[in-house]
């Protein structure tokens, strides 16, 4: 052939971490430590699967008898189920007929699929925290969005920079979306306090703005009924909000891409047309979502022992996560006097962010084969007994 289609197709970037995290493969040095990727890891260092989950897996292995398509939809026992464990029982009974839900593909899945949702007709512009996960502006980008970035975390000061915060909900255009981390902030663990949230509610109904909660971290901040606190709060208050929630951490359901869409409206007149629309969306994505992550967690949910034993299995991941904070800061204090790294006791989630230049980043990672964000942040579960002292070692002697 004479021509072809695909020769002026550029070469796109590599996502920063999975780049990373094939780096970290490659690297042959047996001493090498992996504190990239958003994922748990237990004390061996690997990413176990809840013995709640192979349960549900047991059971569904001997008494699943198709694996004909979903509904567009999804699983309605999965929905019920995540609409009931976000939103609080209550809430749910008396207010799910106008609330329209979706089984997606992941939270990621979700986020694009809310994205997609908004742009066609509702509002062009959405206002996304700086810092934030990184997929987060390329998500709305790629649904056409217009993006006004707001400073969320002051970097000097180590804390929220919430003042930022209000200042741009004051400024950006009535109607906008605001993309807000319904708790353990990535990649800072900054969240606002219960008080800052209420300010920020009142600015969002005053000004019409539409909250978009990106909902992954359930249960690793402070608990399952605890981090969805906010959510919850602004539900109560009538406020119409999107809310793209993610069962990869909570359940260990990484590969498996578990995700669900709410979108609370005002009526369930308007909650079926959104859903309809949201079907539309999703049949021309990718038809139908996966059955198998959904079926198991719409399983341990719906089985009261089980979502106990469940519970106590997330309590544990969080635990270790805040023993693991706790002993970080206190070897990083003890070790040198040039930074305080007290801040970090205070943040929630897997994630610190440690402040270090690029500079220091790649010293860690060139020199000692250490693998972190290259903005600083470090995944508090890539610690263990193995390499917890080597790691704060590398860490002093770059400061």
């Amino acid at each position: 052939m004479s021509y072809s289609f695909f020769d002026a197709v550029e070469q796109a970037p590599s996502d920063a971490i999975f780049k990373l995290n094939a780096a970290f493969g490659k690297d042959p040095r047996p001493h090498k430590a992996n504190l990239t990727m958003g994922v748990y890891r237990d004390e061996n260092l690997l990413t176990p699967i809840l013995q709640t989950v192979k349960t549900a897996e047991n059971y569904l292995l001997s008494h699943e008898i198709t694996k004909e398509y979903l509904p567009i939809e999804g699983d309605p026992l999965f929905i019920q189920e995540s609409g009931r464990l976000i939103f609080g029982d209550s809430f749910w009974s008396n207010s799910h007929a106008r609330i329209s839900g979706i089984h997606a593909p992941g939270g990621t899945g979700a986020l694009r699929l809310g994205a997609d949702l908004l742009r066609e007709g509702i509002t062009p512009t959405i206002a996304i925290p700086d810092p934030t996960w990184p997929n987060h502006p390329h998500i709305f980008q790629k649904s056409g969005f217009k993006l006004h970035l707001f400073s969320y975390y002051d970097m000097q000061r180590h804390q929220l920079n919430f003042q930022s915060i209000l200042e741009t909900l004051q400024k950006i255009p009535s109607r906008s979306v605001v993309l807000l981390h319904g708790c353990c902030h990535n990649p800072t663990g900054a969240d606002p306090t219960p008080q800052e949230w209420e300010k920020i509610a009142d600015i969002l109904r005053q000004r019409e703005l539409l909250p978009f909660f990106d909902f992954a971290y359930q249960g690793f901040g402070k608990g399952i009924e605890e981090d969805a606190h906010v959510i919850r709060t602004f539900a109560h208050q009538s406020l119409e909000c999107v809310v793209a929630a993610s069962y990869s951490k909570n359940f260990g359901l990484y590969s498996e891409r578990v995700g669900t869409l709410f979108v609370i409206t005002r009526s369930s007149e308007t909650a079926q047309r959104v859903l309809s629309k949201l079907k539309v969306i999703a049949r021309t994505c990718y038809s139908n979502p996966p059955r198998h992550g959904g079926a198991v967690v719409g399983y341990i949910l719906s089985h009261p022992e089980l979502k106990k034993e469940w519970m106590k299995e997330v309590d544990a991941m969080r635990h270790r996560l805040t023993t693991l904070r706790k002993e970080f800061v206190r070897a990083l204090q003890e070790g040198q006097k040039k930074r305080d790294f007290s801040y970090l006791l205070n943040r929630l989630g897997m994630f610190c962010y440690l402040g270090l230049d690029k500079e220091q980043v790649l010293k860690l990672q060139e020199e000692h084969g250490i693998y972190i964000a290259d903005n600083g942040r470090i995944n508090l579960a890539g610690l263990s007994s193995q390499n917890f002292n080597y790691i704060i070692g590398s860490i002093l002697k770059i400061l």
